[in-house]
């Protein structure tokens, strides 16, 4: 019976693990599109590694950022855009040490007058209670502009009008399963 309850209790916490990681993913476009540079910022490890492709969008250049100061301006350049991210089909693997994860989303990303879209793939590792973006690979593949006949209707900040002033609902972990 112990190693059946074993076995429950490591697949639990793998479940734990895969909600958490979802949970930072959530919070990485809450805090983009809210321009919530330090929480953002947080979500990245102190040695974290940002690769984004085809950086600006359209320009076929990429960019190698390493450590989080590295990383600080390419989120600080986001502020004033007015963007709305969203994430689907989203894959989350616990690797078997229990500490590092591989993540990967579809993204789409709503602009004044257009879209674009792409791939996320990162690698997480918990630290101190929290996954963390370890690694991060930002793949832009496509996009269009829109005809430009009327004001965006991406005017308002994101907190405008909601709780929390746009922050995400934080995942936490139930006590019973730190235990």
């Amino acid at each position: 019976m112990s190693d059946v309850l074993e076995d429950l209790l490591t697949r639990i916490s793998r479940i734990e693990a895969k909600e958490a990681c979802m949970s930072t993913l959530s919070e990485y476009l809450h805090y983009l599109d809210g321009e919530f540079t330090e929480d953002l910022l947080g979500l990245f490890a102190q040695d974290a590694r940002l690769e984004i492709m085809n950086y600006p969008p359209g320009t076929g250049a990429n960019l190698d950022c390493k450590g989080r100061e590295e990383i600080r301006p390419v989120y600080e350049s986001h502020h004033g855009i007015l963007t709305r991210h969203h994430a689907a089909n989203i894959t989350v693997n616990i690797r078997p040490d229990g500490k590092t994860a591989d993540l990967s989303a579809y993204f789409i990303t709503a602009i004044s007058f257009g879209f674009s879209g792409g791939l996320y793939e990162a690698t997480l590792k918990h630290v101190d209670g929290k996954w963390l973006f370890l690694w991060m690979r930002i793949c832009s593949n496509w996009g269009w502009v829109l005809p430009q006949e009327y004001p965006p209707f991406l005017a308002d900040s994101l907190g405008a009008g909601a709780l929390r002033q746009g922050r995400p609902v934080l995942y936490v972990v139930p006590q019973s399963c730190m235990d």
